[in-house]
């Protein structure tokens, strides 16, 4: 983690989330699916090299997308980045009306599991911002960090590490709190809006609901927990998904 942070940083440095053209290609592609990029394309030579302990420049990246059908430039979405405790990049489909109601793009690595190392699960993620930025135009103000399960407590790092290009994060079924070790960035993590979900009965509400209040003991008001009846540890329906959206965005009743 001590090494990785240095690299996160010159990464952030070197890259612009905010880079989309008017030149480019309107013609986009909207929907479910799959988009490959290599550091070399996304990054150039010289932001290649410098993910070159970790990424080859030629390698293949995999992201899960899903763009509104009714994506608009002049109405730039948000984004949802995803950290899954799996390989699979994706959400629920069933959450692709709430992501068009609520004008955001979802993305996701694939192959970024528990079982991939942290460095390369976490620059993905930071990356993820760059590449829809690529293609689409992206509103910096709504870019969240979401995830399930141990991709939550990935997801927790990334929210409190990176709270200017993260502003808000979506922790479902997993949480992990920064004990002893405040944000250096405590003051804007405190600005920005947080949700945790856990099932009724999953094996970690516990720990996520006292990672919640341990938010709001740290002073981040702007903390949200919500418990899914009757539901084990798994992302919950798109109502509760939905109501996390508005919390987020700020538009919770």
């Amino acid at each position: 983690m001590k090494k990785l942070l240095p690299l996160a940083l010159a990464l952030f440095c070197l890259v612009s989330h905010d880079a989309f053209s008017k030149d480019q290609d309107t013609s986009l592609r909207t929907g479910y699916f799959r988009l490959t990029i290599t550091p070399l394309e996304l990054l150039g030579t010289q932001g290649a090299q410098t993910l070159s302990g970790v990424f080859e420049p030629d390698q293949k990246l995999r992201w899960q997308l899903d763009v509104p059908e009714d994506y608009d430039l002049s109405q730039p979405p948000g984004a949802i980045v995803f950290v899954n405790r799996g390989n699979w990049g994706g959400g629920k489909k069933v959450w692709s009306k709430v992501l068009g109601d609520k004008n955001l793009i979802w993305i996701g690595a694939i192959d970024a599991g528990d079982k991939a190392p942290m460095n390369e699960r976490m620059l993905k993620a930071i990356l993820a911002p760059t590449v829809l930025s690529r293609y689409y135009a992206v509103d910096p103000a709504r870019i969240y960090v979401a995830g399930f399960s141990g991709g939550a407590r990935v997801a927790n790092i990334l929210a409190t590490s990176k709270p200017a290009l993260f502003k808000g994060g979506l922790f479902m079924g997993g949480a992990m709190f920064w004990e002893d070790k405040m944000p250096a960035q405590i003051d804007l993590v405190r600005q920005n809006r947080y949700v945790f979900v856990a099932g009724q009965n999953d094996v970690a509400r516990t720990t996520v609901s006292r990672t919640a209040q341990a938010y709001r003991d740290a002073g981040v008001a702007n903390t949200e927990l919500i418990v899914v009846p009757n539901a084990r540890q798994e992302l919950p329906g798109p109502s509760y998904f939905e109501t996390a959206i508005d919390y987020l965005d700020g538009n919770a009743e």
